[in-house]
């Protein structure tokens, strides 16, 4: 599961809470322009709010802080998982106390050249004065679209939607066959888009910017919602740059 800095940060997280997360509707995500520490931090303006790091590397695990340097606690991981060490399984605080560590395998696919990643998460229901959880899945899926072009970053980037369909089961077969958490059945018409991201053009600091829209930037998803889609959007990203840096 990654080097001792992954460990660790995965046992705390056990530790962590879900209480007082919030983020802003939009973000940007800025690195140290040298490239050498692999720590990356989510702005809004001038002001840096949460911090990740790549403690193993482009190829590693990805944890985050919840505060603007590496002395905060951790908050989320997500640690490479299969035979290739190409999945993702994500990590995220208990949703409230005495409960268990939300841990999602982020699976994906292949359409045309793209990669689409899908998660499924915890989201709050009202029924009548009582609110309850349901799972529900989403996916980042490459687009051109308005909404990414809204953002004036480079022209194509990836949006978030609902998955409306059925969505079989990414890991049925074998331990070992699934491992890697690549999905080989799915069924989906394009749902609510409930966030965006974009790489980022002409800055020398600024990797990507990302923001909420719909009924992602309203809260009524939840903290863990919004978490899982801020983490995921970030390993998207690296996922991404470990293309470019090969």
């Amino acid at each position: 599961m990654g080097g001792a800095e992954s460990k660790e940060a995965h046992r705390k997280i056990h530790n962590a809470s879900l209480d007082g997360v919030t983020f802003p509707k939009t973000l940007e995500l800025k690195y140290d322009p040298s490239w050498k520490k692999l720590s990356l931090s989510l702005f809004h303006g001038s002001e840096p709010l949460y911090t990740f790091n790549l403690p193993e590397g482009w190829w590693g695990d990805l944890i985050m802080y919840n505060g603007p340097t590496l002395e905060h606690p951790p908050l989320a991981a997500v640690r490479n998982s299969g035979k290739t060490a190409m999945g993702n399984v994500v990590t995220l605080p208990p949703l409230g106390p005495g409960q268990e560590v939300i841990e999602e395998k982020m699976s994906h696919r292949r359409k045309g050249f793209n990669y689409l990643y899908s998660f499924a998460v915890p989201v709050p229901e009202r029924e009548g004065e009582k609110t309850t959880r349901r799972v529900e899945r989403f996916e980042w899926v490459g687009s051109g679209g308005k909404e990414v072009k809204d953002l004036h970053e480079w022209t194509h980037g990836w949006k978030l939607r609902r998955v409306t369909e059925s969505y079989a089961d990414a890991y049925a077969g074998s331990d070992d066959e699934k491992d890697d958490g690549e999905a080989t059945t799915y069924e989906n018409t394009d749902g609510e888009i409930l966030a965006v991201w974009a790489d980022a053009t002409m800055s020398v600091k600024k990797a990507a910017k990302f923001e909420f829209i719909n009924s992602g930037a309203t809260g009524e998803l939840g903290e863990a919602w919004a978490l899982m889609a801020i983490v995921t959007f970030v390993r998207v990203w690296q996922r991404c740059m470990q293309v470019v840096v090969v």
